[in-house]
């Protein structure tokens, strides 16, 4: 409309200043140059009509430009495409669009009948391998022989150690014949592990072992050398129960219910716009439902579950696990449990137990066993000593120890370091009767039965005390007058 607007205009104007000619209709060159012009034909730019006047501003030029063009601008210019690697993270295109996750669009999905790894070509086994080198009779002895010369050969012969070369002496030679020294019976294991007379770590040492390898004490605090302006030892941070109006327990309660407001009150309504919340409901995904995929609701009816029903026949699971067979059938076989192999039967009239037992009482202990002998001879507990540990257990104690005999001064010793002190003529006592209860000659008793005679002796002298303790009572509470008969 504009540019016929514009071309009739020129028309008028040239017809008033006399522009045409005879037979033309009132149109002239001129007009038909310029109304061609405006309206694109031809793609010259603007003319200036006023050429008096000095032009500002820019002229702007749009060649081509059409109403198609204008009203179908997404088609004739179309907006830049998604980059590739973005695409994924949009959502569908069109409607009818399969959505997948975007951490599989661009995974390569195998062919059912694809397989992994590398196909491999069935050649020589093992077995062939090992018998295309093997040799026998005169051939094995003729290999021998002229292996013989190699120097690998003499020194280091198949089957026997590494020779080099070393004459050893005569009682070497031996079957009884060890290296090393013998050990004597010494110190023993528990003393090692849990030495005697071992001062604690004195203070200044232990806090320098903190401050280079971290070894803190169990339960010690880290303690950073703060200048704080409260003990730290009796301060405890954070916020009282009696803050918030003495609502002791109420903070779980609080921080489970989270659509109510602190307190237990429920929040105060907010209105919003109508728009802002379609496009919330819309845009996010909600809780317990499919992501909305801008497609509508299914052309299905309420309560429309697609896939083939599987339980058209009725039967139930349970049905199908207990089975409809009669109980004869249900038994199990006669065979069940028995090897059908013929020689292979465990078929004996013996009562004993076969296979080799765990515990093997049927063999002696060695006499010095090796760090690496994991068989049990009978000799070590069982799961009782685990659900009962023994009394000092921890402290690398066993029983065993309280019972085992030792020498006078070792026990007197052993007594003194646990806090017991005797005198001179009561030890001898003790230790005389102590072991008068082996019953042999030997000068050894045991730290059970030291214990136990010196049980023995403090309940003789408590039995004395409390004997003279109630004579003298029943002296006291004799009558000092006659007593009054009996009614």
């Amino acid at each position: 409309l504009a540019q016929v607007s514009v071309f009739l205009l020129l028309e008028s104007t040239a017809s008033s200043r006399g522009m045409s000619r005879p037979g033309s209709q009132g149109r002239s060159e001129v007009l038909q140059s310029a109304g061609m012009g405006v309206l694109g034909q031809h793609s010259t730019g603007l003319r200036d009509t006023v050429p008096g006047v000095r032009p500002a501003g820019l002229a702007e030029i749009f060649a081509g430009d059409t109403v198609a063009k204008d009203v179908q601008a997404d088609v004739f210019y179309p907006q830049p495409d998604t980059p590739g690697d973005l695409k994924r993270f949009r959502r569908p295109p069109s409607p009818g669009h399969i959505s997948v996750h975007w951490a599989q669009v661009d995974d390569k999905i195998a062919a059912p009948d694809f397989s992994y790894g590398i196909r491999t070509h069935k050649g020589e086994n093992v077995a062939t391998t090992l018998d295309a080198g093997r040799v026998e009779g005169i051939a094995e002895y003729i290999h021998q022989r002229g292996e013989s010369i190699y120097e690998s050969t003499k020194r280091e012969p198949l089957g026997r150690g590494y020779s080099r070369g070393h004459v050893l002496p005569k009682q070497t030679h031996s079957a009884e014949f060890r290296f090393g020294i013998k050990q004597t019976q010494g110190e023993q294991g528990k003393e090692i592990i849990f030495p005697r007379g071992n001062r604690p770590e004195e203070e200044t040492l232990r806090k320098q072992y903190v401050m280079t390898h971290g070894s803190y004490n169990p339960g010690e605090a880290v303690d950073r050398k703060y200048e704080w302006p409260i003990d730290p030892r009796n301060h405890r941070f954070g916020t009282g129960a009696d803050s918030h109006g003495n609502r002791n327990g109420e903070g779980v309660k609080d921080a489970v219910t989270m659509d109510r407001d602190y307190g237990g009150g429920f929040p105060a309504t907010r209105i919003v716009k109508r728009e802002a919340e379609d496009f919330r409901r819309v845009n996010n995904d909600e809780l317990g439902k499919s992501r909305n995929l801008m497609q509508g609701m299914p052309p299905v009816p309420p309560g429309f579950a697609f896939g083939v029903g599987t339980n058209e026949s009725g039967i139930t699971a349970g049905e199908c696990i207990r089975g409809w067979y009669p109980e004869p059938e249900q038994l199990p076989d006669h065979d069940l449990g028995t090897c059908l192999k013929v020689g292979r039967r465990n078929q004996t009239v013996e009562t004993r137990a076969f296979g080799c037992p765990s515990i093997r009482n049927d063999i002696p202990k060695p006499r010095v066993r090796s760090v690496a002998d994991c068989q049990n001879y009978g000799n070590e507990v069982g799961a009782s000593a685990l659900l009962n540990p023994q009394r000092f257990e921890l402290v690398g104690i066993p029983d065993s120890d309280f019972l085992l005999r030792r020498p006078r001064n070792e026990l007197r010793d052993i007594l003194s370091c646990a806090g017991y002190t005797f005198e001179e003529d009561l030890f001898g006592t003790l230790w005389q009767q102590a072991v008068a209860l082996f019953n042999d000659s030997e000068e050894l008793a045991s730290l059970d039965a030291l214990l136990f005679v010196y049980s023995e002796h403090i309940n003789q002298e408590v039995a004395q005390k409390c004997g003279s303790l109630t004579q003298s009572l029943k002296q006291s509470q004799l009558p000092q007058t006659r007593p009054i008969p009996a009614q």
